[in-house]
């Protein structure tokens, strides 16, 4: 159960959009960490920093979501190996 709480938690932040403000003081999207709903050339229009900020967000993003879900998923694989073994 917490395996798979785990494994949604990071699944989700992962999918989560993600903004920034542009210089304009607009607010900008940036897509989600694995890059869906990112335009670059639109981004670099309204600034050429925008693009790089953008990544940085996302490679942020991505370097502490991935993590949570890779434990929610070892802690699944430990919990259905575990259930095996006692079945047996």
């Amino acid at each position: 159960m917490v395996g798979a709480a785990f494994l949604l938690a990071g699944l989700l932040i992962m999918l989560l959009p993600l903004e920034t403000d542009s210089p304009s003081g607009l607010s900008v999207s940036c897509g989600n960490s694995v890059g869906m709903g990112y335009d670059d050339i639109e981004l670099e229009a309204e600034s050429e920093a925008l693009p790089e900020i953008c990544g940085e967000l996302r490679a942020e993003r991505l370097a502490w979501a991935a993590p949570v879900a890779v434990l929610g998923l070892l802690l699944l694989a430990g919990g259905a190996i575990t259930r095996r073994r006692s079945a047996s």
